[in-house]
């Protein structure tokens, strides 16, 4: 009885937090600047719209999965790529910031220049520290050898990559749950507006997206099946992968242990299928600058942790960037450059200095609300747009901005209603891996340096719990419908009878 009682306070406690999460964020959601969209009118018709637009796509795919498998993956591949290769082709960017330097450091390596060189000439700028930037950039460069050293080929190689990540959430949620939660989430993540524009540029969120759902798949694999050391294996390299595309992977690996812990009733097997993927993974961490080195030939960080939390802690900037933390960098790393983690050291205790002084001085609550409301903010897709010069897109911003936000309004809501209701039917068991790891990237996120774009994994969650929501939501009204038609022809029966 007392082991049944703690796993139940362990399923409840992160869909509690989730909720807290879910109402923080739609109290803090920035506004668009613009008013002239923001009447309850126009906030309600293109909610409706939205709806409307989501439900009638929900019903047509289905059908066609139904009717013609072949069909269904033409349509869906019509719909995740057309409109964005429309949009790259009619509303072009150029590289900026960090996407400048992916596409400068991918274009030097295709065209066979080594890594010492690059770093020699300089060329690498800032990306020995940040090492996602390198690891992204081979890839890129791979690319650009086989389809051209061309900004738009980067372009269009993250619409693919969208391809294949939703192809991919579609058969894991499909594995887990009925045909409409698998057809429902995959429609939410391909048309979901902030990142439906943010995917069209050189970020490097479409290929940490994929791996993320790859990642997805193999826990499955390594789940439904017998213990396995191939699928293991196959875990652990997905995980490596997508950790040095983005350090993150710890929290998908944390999820993965706690959730098969929780609801595998052999505990022992569960050893029997982890232990390896957590050694072969803390191995990599700790040997991180080691396998940097042997891969590209000069000196890198093995850590951005310090950076990460300096900026996170800034209370002016509200744990964005901000030009004192930059000089603060550069002097650090410019005197440090073959011995990173002694800048980073620094770093990181500056950071925590500054949050033993916000406790201090009691405006540390204060500092997490500002930077959750930077974290949220759902404009992202519209001001890298803006900021990589699509100037065409400010005109409209108002109507794009608000579109945004109220498509945000609504998967908040439907994330709230369907965890409630989870919860009320004794079923969070049934999503509650989706709900560790959205309370893992929001907590984990506001530890550290905190941008819109971060929040993107909360995609996947948001979409694969709007959809299991919505569902269950239909077979409640529609048993409760069969129930009242029966009851109703049962009285009629009675009555003819007499």
């Amino acid at each position: 009885m007392l082991k049944k009682s703690l796993t139940g306070i362990a399923l409840w406690i992160p869909a509690l937090i989730m909720i807290v999460f879910l109402v923080s964020t739609a109290i803090l959601l920035q506004q668009p600047s613009d008013k002239s969209f923001s009447s309850i009118w126009m906030l309600l018709a293109i909610g409706a719209g939205i709806l409307l637009i989501l439900a009638l796509c929900t019903w047509a795919f289905i059908r066609l999965y139904q009717w013609k498998k072949v069909y269904f993956y033409v349509a869906l591949a019509a719909l995740i790529l057309i409109p964005r290769i429309v949009w790259i082709v009619w509303i072009p960017t150029h590289a900026v910031s960090d996407f400048y330097y992916y596409h400068v450091i991918a274009s030097y390596v295709a065209d066979n220049n080594s890594w010492e060189t690059l770093y020699d000439q300089g060329i690498l700028f800032y990306a020995p520290y940040f090492t996602h930037i390198l690891n992204f950039s081979n890839v890129l460069s791979v690319v650009y050898n086989i389809f051209g050293n061309s900004y738009l080929a980067g372009q269009l190689f993250n619409s693919v990559l969208m391809l294949a990540g939703t192809f991919l959430l579609f058969r894991v949620v499909k594995n887990w749950f009925p045909l409409g939660v698998a057809v429902g989430s995959s429609l939410i993540f391909a048309l979901w507006p902030a990142y439906f524009m943010y995917s069209t540029l050189l970020a490097t969120e479409p290929l940490f997206m994929f791996l993320f759902v790859l990642a997805l798949f193999l826990y499955q694999q390594v789940e439904q099946r017998a213990p396995s050391f191939f699928w293991s294996l196959l875990l652990v390299v997905a995980l490596i992968a997508l950790n040095m595309i983005r350090p993150l992977a710890v929290v998908l690996l944390i999820a993965f242990v706690i959730t098969s812990f929780l609801l595998r009733p052999n505990r022992k097997e569960t050893l029997k299928r982890y232990a390896f993927v957590v050694v072969l993974f803390l191995v990599f961490l700790a040997g991180q600058s080691t396998i940097n080195k042997l891969v590209y030939h000069i000196p890198t960080a093995n850590s951005t942790v310090g950076y990460n939390v300096l900026v996170g802690s800034n209370e002016k900037s509200g744990g964005q960037w901000s030009k004192e933390d930059s000089d603060t960098f550069w002097k650090l790393y410019n005197a440090n450059k073959t011995n990173t983690s002694k800048a980073d050291s620094a770093m990181l205790q500056q950071g925590l200095d500054r949050y033993k002084e916000m406790a201090k001085n009691g405006k540390l609550g204060e500092h997490f609300v500002n930077k959750m409301k930077n974290y949220s903010n759902e404009s992202y897709g519209y001001d890298w747009n803006i900021y990589s010069d699509a100037p065409f897109i400010w005109y409209h911003s108002g109507l794009i901005l608000t579109i945004c936000n109220v498509f945000m309004y609504i998967l908040l809501g439907l994330n709230f209603l369907t965890v409630v209701l989870a919860l009320y039917l004794r079923k969070i068991a049934d999503i509650y891996l989706f709900v560790l790891l959205q309370v893992g990237f929001t907590l984990s996120g506001l530890l550290v340096e905190v941008q819109g774009r971060y929040h993107v994994p909360l995609i996947i969650g948001y979409s694969v719990i709007a959809a299991w929501g919505c569902w269950q939501a239909y077979r409640l009204f529609a048993r409760k419908g069969k129930k009242k038609t029966e009851a109703s022809m049962n009285l009629d029966d009675i009555g003819l009878r007499q």
